[in-house]
């Protein structure tokens, strides 16, 4: 990834500790994202600057005015145009190396091959019938998955290792009745907050640079910029576990 006045990966490539290995692994890997919106298109944006080489994007829908607030790669002319197709477009003209499959849809079962060949999914969709049907995809393909949420002034991110870990339903049993995914109230800053925090994790999990990442989740406070970082636990009472 070169261009005029120096190299795409440059001030990266200089992290103490960063090899040639940890670049070559992210550009070898390929990312499943659910969600390209407020946060989701953070997440994408940062883990094709920073060398992932694939990102499979599934996101339904076609863009509105008020997502705009927060949805940074979408623009004003594309209002009422597909979503994912313009996050592949924009990111294509950012990064052209990075190999881009945009999927206009839900998430479906239809999808399990992709969530196979990719070497991490992370979760940034607005509803937890998609995001249970993901993790549950995750847990058949014995596949990492991070989940990335936003509401109001808060955010979460939470690393899920296959196997032995929990899952999102181990967290969250019954989703969460209070969150409307049509009308959530949200600071567009929020979004990006949470985006990086995710992007932070993948592109350590994808490189294999710095200690092994643990199953803590990660809650974000806008008001006062605090976080709060606690280890969650596999529930013996989930039945995604049961049946994954």
């Amino acid at each position: 990834m070169t261009g005029v006045g120096g190299h795409l990966l440059e001030r990266q490539s200089t992290l103490p500790g960063w090899t040639d290995e940890n670049q070559a692994r992210l550009a070898r890997s390929q990312v499943f994202l659910a969600g390209i919106g407020g946060v989701g298109g953070v997440v994408a944006q940062y883990l094709a600057m920073g060398g992932v080489g694939n990102l499979v994007l599934v996101h339904a829908g076609d863009l509105e005015l008020p997502d705009l607030n927060r949805q940074t790669l979408m623009e004003r002319a594309g209002i009422g145009k597909s979503r994912v197709a313009q996050a592949s477009e924009r990111l294509s003209r950012q990064v052209p190396e990075c190999r881009i499959i945009a999927i206009d849809s839900r998430i479906s079962p239809w999808m399990e091959s992709l969530v196979a060949s990719s070497d991490l999914l992370i979760d940034a969709r607005t509803n937890f019938e998609e995001r249970f049907l993901l993790n549950r995809m995750a847990r058949k393909a014995e596949k990492p998955l991070i989940f990335a949420a936003m509401n109001g002034m808060e955010g979460m991110v939470v690393p899920l290792g296959p196997g032995t870990g929990p899952c999102l339903e181990c967290l969250f049993p019954e989703g969460d009745p209070a969150w409307d995914p049509l009308g959530f109230p949200v600071l567009g800053a929020i979004s990006g907050a949470v985006g990086a925090m995710a992007a932070v994790l993948a592109l350590r999990i994808l490189s294999g640079y710095g200690r092994e990442v643990e199953n803590r989740m990660t809650v974000f406070e806008g008001m006062d910029l605090s976080t709060r970082s606690f280890r969650v636990e596999k529930s013996r009472s989930c039945t995604a576990c049961r049946e994954g």
